[in-house]
């Protein structure tokens, strides 16, 4: 009894934290950190996870239906295109590739691409060479090497313990013109939550939104 109702005050501190913006107040990073630990330790789908739980998800396959997400990829590698063509890309949380797979026929000066799974990472490098580069890296504390024009995180950015953080690190190896792109499933609180934060933090430039059956994702384009 005591256990359930435990796990019901948790799961309305959670909606409230998300849906009020909490993290906005004195004690909002305090809170956060509570309710990330008990997303994490519940075994949330849209919190930060260890990396051998990663390794075995991308071990088993529980990935592959990200092959089928054509429009919201497309939107992506549009948005890439569009803003900076032909320039030098960072894709944190590259997974397995999806995204790079499709985006590399449109060329490029530099792609870089960090994921915290060996298993996803190990598929990807064959394709290193003096452009190219897959390696992993724990996206939380990565410090990334030279500047670059876009910065992607594809459905990534909830994920990291810090967020909002980690998002203004990575912005300062933006060139000066420079750009991140996010993609953020709409319905997971956290990542919506995640997106509102940024949106604070950064100016919107471009935004749009892609749906496939019930599912639907927004890509945005943001500038420091």
């Amino acid at each position: 009894m005591f256990s359930a109702l435990h796990y019901q005050a948790w799961r309305r501190a959670r909606a409230a934290y998300y849906a009020f913006g909490l993290s906005r107040l004195p004690f909002g990073d305090l809170l956060g950190r509570a309710v990330s630990e008990w997303e994490i330790a519940q075994g949330f789908g849209d919190s930060p996870k260890e990396k051998a739980r990663w390794d075995a998800e991308y071990g088993d396959g529980r990935w592959s239906h990200l092959q089928k997400e054509l429009a919201n990829y497309w939107l992506l590698i549009g948005f890439m295109d569009a803003y900076r063509r032909g320039g030098e890309y960072l894709d944190v949380g590259c997974g397995d590739g999806v995204l790079f797979e499709r985006f590399k026929r449109l060329g490029y000066q530099r792609y870089v691409g960090i994921d915290i799974s060996d298993v996803a990472i190990s598929k990807l490098q064959l394709h290193n060479d003096q452009r190219t580069s897959f390696t992993q890296a724990n996206a939380d504390i990565h410090e990334p090497v030279g500047r670059f024009d876009a910065i992607v995180f594809n459905e990534s950015l909830y994920y990291l313990r810090d967020p909002i953080g980690s998002l203004g690190r990575y912005a300062q190896t933006l060139k000066s013109d420079g750009c991140i792109i996010l993609s953020t499933y709409t319905t997971s609180r956290r990542s919506m939550a995640v997106l509102r934060d940024a949106k604070r933090e950064m100016s919107v430039v471009d935004e749009a939104k892609t749906t496939r059956g019930n599912t639907s994702w927004l890509c945005t384009v943001l500038a420091p």
